[in-house]
């Protein structure tokens, strides 16, 4: 599971450098007052993107395991590991109820 990880942080490292250009290119595609020609020159700029680069190829996942669902955005970890974690009394704030 530590590839995910690795994987995972270089696609976000990937996406930091060249997030401004995409979103001006979003931005540009999307605006109706532009003439089609200049929208059409973004839309080929946007295309040629690597799909690495792209929002959409992000994926959350749980720092320590790797684990993509049942993740918590508050924690960024999976729920196995919140549970854990607050029964060993190691996140702040939290603990784990019993009645």
């Amino acid at each position: 599971m530590k590839y995910l990880i690795i994987r995972e942080r270089s696609r976000r490292k990937k996406f930091q450098k060249i997030e401004a250009q995409y979103l001006a290119l979003k931005f540009l595609v999307h605006n109706q007052k532009l003439s089609t020609s200049s929208r059409w020159e973004a839309s080929l700029l946007l295309s040629k993107i690597s799909k690495g680069y792209s929002k959409v190829s992000l994926k959350n996942r749980c720092f320590i395991t790797g684990r993509g669902r049942g993740f918590s955005r508050f924690f960024n970890l999976s729920r196995i590991k919140i549970r854990e974690l607050a029964r060993n009394n190691e996140l702040p704030f939290i603990t784990k109820s019993s009645w």
